[in-house]
This record gives C-alpha cells, structure tokens and sequence, in this order.
C-alpha cells in the first residue's frame, strides 16, 4: 500500500491553510507524494530570498515559502519542480556538481537552473515563478558583460532548450556557450567574451 508525503508547517504562517493545501495539490500534479516522506513548509530567513530546495537522503523536504498568496501556485510548482528534476534519472543529478557557493558560477547555476523550470511550466499552460520577460531581464544581472543583443540572443535559446540535465546546467554555468556552437561563433565573432567572477559580489558590481 503506498504511503503518502505528510506536510506539515511551522507556526506563524498567516495563509497557513491555503499555503498547506497548495503545497499538497502541487505534489499531486509532480507526482511527488508517494515519493516524499514528509514535507515542512518554512518561513523563508529574514532578509534572505528563497533559495533551491534540496531533497534530504532521507526523502524529507523543507520547503521554504515566502507567507503571502501572490502567485502562490507559481512559486510552489517552481520550487518542487527542483525536487521533480532531483528525482528524475533522466536529470542526472549528482549532490556537489553545483558550483562552490558564492561564486559568480554559482549564480549563474541557479539561474539557468530556474529558467529551465519556468520556461517548462509556461509551455505547460502552469504558473511559473517568473515570468518569460522577467527572466530574461535577470539575464542582465548574470551576464552583464554580455551585449544586450547577445543576452537576447541567447536567452531565446535556452527558454526553449529542452531537455536539459543536472550536468549540462553546470558546464554552462562556467561556459554559457557550451550547449551552442552557433552562439558560441557568433560570440567570437562579435568579439564577446565571458568573464570568471570569483565571487557574486564581483558579478553585481561588473560594469560593462
């Protein structure tokens, strides 16, 4: 007899119940209660955003929600499509691949990571967490030494790049041009070239 994920959720929540029965809808429709022992739903740290959610061995998940109901089935669907994808043999996911925190890489990792899981929700007909436009402005802040036009470019590219694993995220994290020999051409050609940051801090202070 299969068991399902028990959800739970720390005190102080004000959309308590809503945010609980979201959650549970959402692990319905990803397929994820029969494969999760138990979800706690947490406030997000003061001052912190909300980062990637990682499934524990244990298959235990905190999922950490902002406490508020705009565009709560979004952000809920975003954030459980990263356990989706961890669970999915076909995602290869490898715990450590991800870049060192706090590198320019590393944000990079997460952003591309988050575009490959809007951009299928959106094809899906599911709210996502952002939207097309939005990510596609948060390029900017990736890539800032990258021409606007370049970032269009290659923006198009990866929203429709499907399928993608956990490996292919991470080699283009250091080389956003790895999945393209067109992109990457044109780059060359145009004289544009990708810059290390060896921290986050250096990558939101480039200017171009």
């Amino acid at each position: 007899m299969a068991t399902f994920a028990v959800v739970d959720i720390e005190k102080g929540f004000e959309n308590q119940g809503r945010i609980c029965k979201c959650v549970e809808e959402a692990l319905w429709e990803l397929g994820l209660r029969d494969k999760l022992e138990e979800v706690l739903i947490k406030h997000t740290p003061s001052g912190s955003s909300t980062d990637m959610n990682y499934l524990s061995p244990k298959k235990s998940l905190v999922l950490e929600i902002v406490d508020s109901l705009e565009n709560l089935e979004g952000r809920v669907l975003h954030e459980l499509m990263h356990v989706t994808d961890q669970l999915n043999k076909k995602f290869k996911y490898k715990k450590g691949r991800e870049p060192e925190g706090g590198t320019g890489e590393r944000r990079r990792y997460k952003y591309l990571w988050n575009v490959y899981i809007d951009s299928r929700l959106e094809r899906a007909g599911r709210p996502a967490y952002e939207t097309r436009q939005t990510r596609e402005g948060e390029m900017r802040e990736c890539y800032p030494e990258l021409s606007a036009d370049m970032r269009t470019q290659v923006f198009d590219f990866l929203w429709e790049l499907e399928p993608l694993d956990q490996k292919q995220i991470a080699k283009m994290s250091h080389d956003l041009f790895s999945a393209s020999k067109e992109l990457k051409s044109l780059a060359h050609s145009r004289g544009e070239r990708l810059h290390k940051f060896k921290t986050q801090e250096d990558l939101e202070n480039y200017r171009r």
